[in-house]
């Protein structure tokens, strides 16, 4: 079997303190799957400033024993146009590799933004690009943006304006799994240092968030489900749309408009977005959770 080749760009915190641990769950993920050859981790502002993501990406390896090259990528949105060691690794893998590599955007989209503004070849060099960001009618997020989004709403715009094939995976799809103490229960069973990394980091996330989203009784596992993606994409339905998103603003990221388009083909030159609507919650989460405990 061919592994598709991916870059994760993320904003990883897992273990720091009340911050979300999902894109360190995405990177075990990615590096569990048999159908995926994780490349490089790129890191960009988010979850914790740019310096500490790419601690927590480097702790991370250094637990599963893994050596995957990470890059330090933007510090905030100020920096969107400006070259950066993410950036550069982005631009310079893509175009060595054209067709071949995928790349994961599970973090506000200033690196992938950058990369496509400073080198025209980028986009059209990449086999896809899939993002973790933006909300339908995901309560208050779908009024002032989703986080992702939010945090730099004109790389949002710019990278969905940007004619490469592309899934936009939202809040909306991701709400429809969700990480219980019954997930977490499994991987207790487990034993190890890369497990026990991954209950510890877990366990306090869940506690937090059965406060949060007392009717869930857990946690959305945001990133993962985007990264299921690239590990087996029969999981979602197709739904292709044109949409735009604000770039700026108090409701910077806010997904303005979308017209649903008949098919993946372009249309006068522009690409669709392909961004679904279905989710098969129960086997995602069986692969997910197998996944991790397979540490």
């Amino acid at each position: 079997m061919r592994k598709k080749r991916v870059i994760i760009d993320a904003d990883p915190a897992t273990g720091v303190p009340l911050r979300d641990v999902d894109d360190g769950l995405a990177i075990l993920f990615l590096l569990a799957s048999p159908e995926v050859h994780l490349e490089g981790i790129t890191v960009n502002f988010g979850n914790v400033n740019a310096e500490k993501g790419t601690e927590v990406a480097k702790k991370l390896l250094h637990v599963t024993g893994r050596d995957i090259p990470v890059f330090t990528g933007a510090a905030s949105k100020k920096q969107l146009g400006t070259p950066n060691p993410a950036v550069d690794y982005l631009i310079e893998t893509v175009n060595s590799n054209p067709g071949e590599i995928s790349l994961l955007a599970v973090a506000p989209l200033t690196n992938v933004a950058t990369a496509m503004m400073l080198d025209t070849h980028f986009a059209e060099n990449l086999a896809e690009l899939v993002i973790m960001g933006g909300s339908i009618d995901f309560g208050i997020f779908a009024h002032l943006g989703e986080f992702n989004f939010h945090l730099d709403g004109m790389a949002a715009s710019i990278v969905i304006n940007t004619d490469v094939p592309k899934t936009l995976i939202t809040m909306d799809v991701i709400s429809k799994a969700v990480f219980t103490d019954t997930h977490l229960d499994i991987l207790k069973k487990g034993k190890g240092t890369v497990n026990n990394y991954i209950v510890n980091a877990i366990e306090p996330w869940l506690r937090l968030n059965r406060k949060v989203f007392f009717k869930k009784k857990g946690f959305f596992p945001w990133d993962p489900v985007a990264a299921a993606c690239m590990v087996d994409k029969t999981m979602f339905n197709d739904n292709y749309v044109k949409l735009s998103v604000q770039p700026g603003g108090i409701r910077s990221g806010r997904i303005t408009s979308i017209t649903s388009m008949d098919s993946s083909e372009p249309v006068e030159g522009n690409i669709p977005v392909n961004m679904p609507l279905e989710l098969d919650a129960a086997r995602f989460m069986d692969l997910f959770i197998n996944s991790l405990a397979s540490y």
